[in-house]
């Protein structure tokens, strides 16, 4: 999906930090396992506190995993950075508190994956979570032909995740075998195609062009594949991982050419999310087997051409401010509409839920499935609880 945009910004150079997180609705808990860290409050804590703020302000989206520990009359810094900036930075401002200070940062990748640090996924939905175990939470999906950049192995030596950053910067641990770890010029390779981008909510790859063949994947809506031929009404293609079989033409299309032809226009919004009506909430979930509310409105502007980010709390960020007043005027169809809980005795607010304006005080959301929901207390549609926790709006489509 949108991989072109891998090359372009060359995936932001940054992951997960240590420090705690707050769960923010459609955003997701930090399950790293941070570094010994000063003490609460000290100079050194504050220190490195200052330069996480600077280098991994979001802790889904940066890898700042740093702490200190006293040997004698050094500080010993331990832990991870996903650059080398960020490494200096650490050292310096540890050392400005007048501490004699020891590096032991690592600067990831890891040395031991080569120059095999990045990945395809292989699988329809591969689950991303936010540790390395199948009981971790899920925090995101990557879907088949995606690109992750890969950071480093997890200890256990029998179970193999890694630590990936997809495309939208996400952070999460894939297990092995869900993903083709490669090098660069493999996902260049991959990117120049020619791939096809599966336009059907759910179909199956089969092993032969008959509707009676036996499958060799099944695929959901955004997956890529690589075409390499045709027969009849069936497309030959072959999967991240060198799997080979046929895909219905009725299924998929050239994936530049969808590309070009995707207009962001408010009525297309519309219709795409309605598109999804009653399908079922799922906590992480960004495909159409399930979805949260932030892979809801991701994967509805994504088939429109538009880049959303992964969490409601970083949609929140893109586009421009639309006023909120009385009887919402100012909102347009299109819009993003956030709610959650205001600022209060000194909380900074917190974004936990989006959705969709369709006009007339309607929306369109995910919660417990898709549905859509009032703004208005005398609608038969009210969500009252949206009308108290609404918070504000951003507009993300472009000025028709």
């Amino acid at each position: 999906m949108a991989l072109n945009a891998l090359r372009r910004n060359r995936l932001p150079v940054c992951l997960a930090a240590a420090l705690a997180a707050i769960p923010c609705g459609c955003s997701h808990l930090d399950s790293s396992n941070p570094a010994p860290t000063a003490a609460p409050r000290s100079p050194v804590a504050r220190a490195l506190q200052g330069v996480k703020d600077q280098y991994a302000p979001d802790s889904h989206l940066a890898i700042f995993n740093v702490g200190a520990q006293r040997h004698g009359s050094e500080l010993v810094l331990t832990g991870e950075v996903d650059r080398a900036e960020a490494r200096l930075a650490a050292v310096r401002a540890v050392e400005r508190t007048g501490a004699r200070v020891t590096d032991r940062i690592q600067v990831l990748p890891e040395l031991g994956l080569g120059e095999q640090v990045w990945g395809i996924s292989c699988l329809s939905v591969a689950t991303g979570r936010l540790g390395p175990d199948h009981k971790a939470e899920m925090g995101t999906q990557v879907l088949m032909g995606d690109v992750v950049r890969v950071w480093k192995r997890s200890t256990n030596v029998v179970f193999a995740w890694y630590l990936a950053q997809s495309r939208d910067g996400y952070l999460s641990w894939l297990e092995q075998g869900t993903f083709v770890r490669c090098t660069r010029d493999q996902v260049e390779a991959w990117e120049r195609g020619p791939l096809l981008i599966v336009t059907v909510c759910a179909e199956r790859i089969l092993e032969r062009p008959q509707p009676d063949a036996q499958p060799v994947s099944d695929v959901v809506l955004c997956d890529l594949v690589r075409k390499t031929g045709e027969e009849g009404d069936w497309f030959k293609v072959e999967l991240p991982d060198q799997r080979a079989g046929c895909l219905p033409k009725q299924a998929a299309q050239d994936y530049a050419a969808w590309k070009q032809a995707r207009r962001p226009t408010a009525d297309n919004i519309e219709r795409t999310a309605r598109r999804f009506l009653g399908r079922p909430y799922l906590w992480g979930g960004t495909s159409p087997s399930g979805l949260d509310c932030s892979g809801f409105t991701r994967l509805v502007f994504f088939l429109n051409g538009i880049d959303l980010q992964r969490d409601s709390s970083e949609q929140a960020r893109q586009g421009s401010a639309v006023p909120l007043d009385p009887d919402l005027s100012q909102l347009r169809k299109g819009d993003l509409i956030f709610f959650g809980h205001r600022a209060h005795r000194g909380q900074p607010q917190r974004i936990v839920h989006v959705g969709i304006y369709l006009g007339d005080k309607l929306f369109i959301h995910s919660s417990e499935r898709i549905r859509i929901s009032s703004l208005d207390p005398d609608s038969p549609l009210h969500d009252d609880f949206r009308i108290r926790t609404l918070l504000c709006a951003r507009r993300v489509l472009p000025q028709q």
